[in-house]
């Protein structure tokens, strides 16, 4: 190998290590934070409260930090299902 190729591998090789002091993947921009969880309550539990039960439709939107019920407001909780009830295969929310 010539002395020009041993340089240009050289180069390489010390590019990915960060100076003294940044933190390893510091250039790297951080990614969307996820959404904080949510408590859980049973169906039951949620129209007790004056509430509906919301399905997610297969596109994932009621677990996106964003997602709203059709009042405006974030869902109360999640639903989990009581022991016997059918499991919503896609999840669901309870929504004010």
């Amino acid at each position: 190998m010539s002395l020009f190729g041993l340089l240009l591998l050289s180069a390489c090789a010390n590019k990915g290590t960060p100076p003294p002091g940044e933190a390893p993947g510091a250039d790297v921009p951080p990614g969307p934070s996820p959404a904080p969880a949510r408590s859980t309550i049973s169906a039951a539990e949620c129209e007790a409260q004056q509430a509906v039960v919301v399905g997610d439709i297969g596109d994932g939107a009621i677990h996106k930090p964003g997602y709203t019920c059709a009042s405006g407001k974030p869902p109360i909780a999640d639903i989990r299902p009581a022991e016997g009830e059918p499991v919503a295969v896609e999840g669901s929310v309870c929504c004010p």
